[in-house]
């Protein structure tokens, strides 16, 4: 789904939310320009390349799907529920570029200056407030749009949610929704994301799952029996070493499930009356100015 496949008003709906996984898209936008050594820095000293590409990202997606209102997600920290589960959950990954750490909190004034709401829970990744949220919305009669660039949020989709999934190259989307779920990913559930990465586990994220079950044995194990749960049901029809392997490692398999899993229930303080896009153009350029975006600066102020 490319920039010049816009949907058309007969798609959408007067009210829709479009929710953003924040630092999947600072982090896209970051090393986007870093790879090719672009750190824009301000006069004041300030890097600033992560948060200016976040920009053109959540803009071009608010002028793309047209929603009445946007919310932004956050995470909180490094350590969550999930590291209390299972202390290596995603122990592979090193510190952050010292030229990105100071931009996650200009990120967060960003998403305020456009009086859009920034919600981030300790102990919580931003996918766990995105299902809250998601959920919340969907089940009150919204169209939900999810930005991320995050396949584990496919588990989200229900019938008034679907997901942007960005892909390589600048305003080009991937929406997966219930009808094309089966076409795009031979799944029939969203549910099905889940019981796969239970299997074959989730190697940037440090989820083991079952050693030597890859992404075609765990499909074929979910396309036969949908679930973890209905796959131990009938063990006995699974011959050779995966049964072995599958029994050997039971405990490990539904730990994975449950770390695969995105939190739906968390209590969070945001209405759909606080996600309202109305935008103070004074405050947003303002902050523009401060970061000194000024190619955006421009556009917004004509």
């Amino acid at each position: 789904m490319t920039n010049d496949m816009k949907l058309d008003g007969q798609n959408q709906q007067a009210s829709s939310v479009l929710i953003i996984d924040s630092f999947a898209l600072l982090f896209r936008g970051f090393y986007a320009t870093a790879s090719v050594g672009n750190y824009m820095k301000t006069s004041y000293g300030l890097y600033t390349n992560g948060v200016y590409q976040f920009t053109r990202y959540m803009l071009h997606a608010i002028d793309y799907f047209r929603p009445s209102h946007v919310v932004c997600a956050f995470d909180m920290g490094s350590k969550t529920f999930r590291n209390e589960l299972y202390d290596a959950y995603k122990a592979n990954r090193g510190e952050p570029p010292l030229e990105l750490i100071p931009q996650f909190d200009k990120c967060w004034e960003l998403v305020e200056a456009f009086n859009i709401p920034a919600v981030g829970v300790k102990g919580y990744e931003a996918d766990d407030v995105i299902g809250t949220l998601s959920r919340k919305f969907s089940d009150e009669g919204q169209r939900v749009h999810i930005l991320t660039g995050d396949g584990d949020t496919l588990q989200l989709i229900n019938a008034n949610t679907s997901v942007a999934l960005m892909k390589k190259g600048f305003g080009n989307y991937e929406l997966v929704d219930l009808h094309n779920l089966e076409a795009l990913r031979e799944i029939t559930s969203p549910d099905h994301v889940i019981e796969m990465k239970a299997f074959m586990g989730d190697a940037s994220d440090n989820i083991p799952g079952c050693p030597n079950v890859g992404p075609k044995t765990a499909l074929k194990l979910i396309q036969q029996y949908e679930t973890v749960d209905n796959v131990y049901a009938h063990i006995d029809e699974i011959k050779g070493k995966l049964k072995e392997r599958l029994l050997e490692h039971k405990d490990q398999i539904y730990l994975s499930k449950q770390l695969a899993t995105i939190a739906t229930d968390l209590e969070l303080d945001c209405s759909l009356d606080d996600c309202l896009y109305e935008v103070e153009k004074g405050k947003v350029m303002a902050k523009l100015e401060e970061f000194e975006f000024r190619s955006i600066l421009r556009t917004f102020a004509s």
